[in-house]
């Protein structure tokens, strides 16, 4: 086969090929329906608020990764309607009778365990 062919024949499949990489659904966002419960573990890359049950006695939850100036370090901030709870990785915490635990926290995101 020549090199006009060969050339030909990869072009060809690079078009053909092209469509199926583009409709590749990019990374989903965290499903927080499930955490209503107040039960549920999670990824983030960025800020996140979702409701959760009345027994727990807040209307919501907003978690985020932020800079703390005094662990000189990113730490967890969970935020309810009556204040907000800061916690390095491995950390427990509690909002109410929410239950909560840092699992990890890289440069990417940090993940994070209700536990009701």
């Amino acid at each position: 086969m020549n090199r006009l062919a060969l050339s030909s024949l990869a072009l060809a499949c690079a078009l053909v090929a092209a469509p199926a990489l583009a409709a590749t659904p990019a990374a989903a966002a965290p499903t927080l329906r499930g955490c209503y419960d107040g039960k549920c573990q999670f990824t983030f890359t960025k800020p996140v608020k979702f409701r959760v049950a009345k027994k727990y006695g807040l209307a919501w939850v907003r978690v985020a990764k932020v800079w703390s100036d005094w662990a000189g370090t990113d730490v967890i901030q969970v935020t309810v309607p009556n204040g907000n709870v800061l916690m390095s990785e491995g950390a427990s915490g509690s909002a109410n009778k929410l239950n909560f635990r840092v699992v990890s926290i890289t440069d990417q995101g940090a993940k994070i365990r209700f536990t009701g």
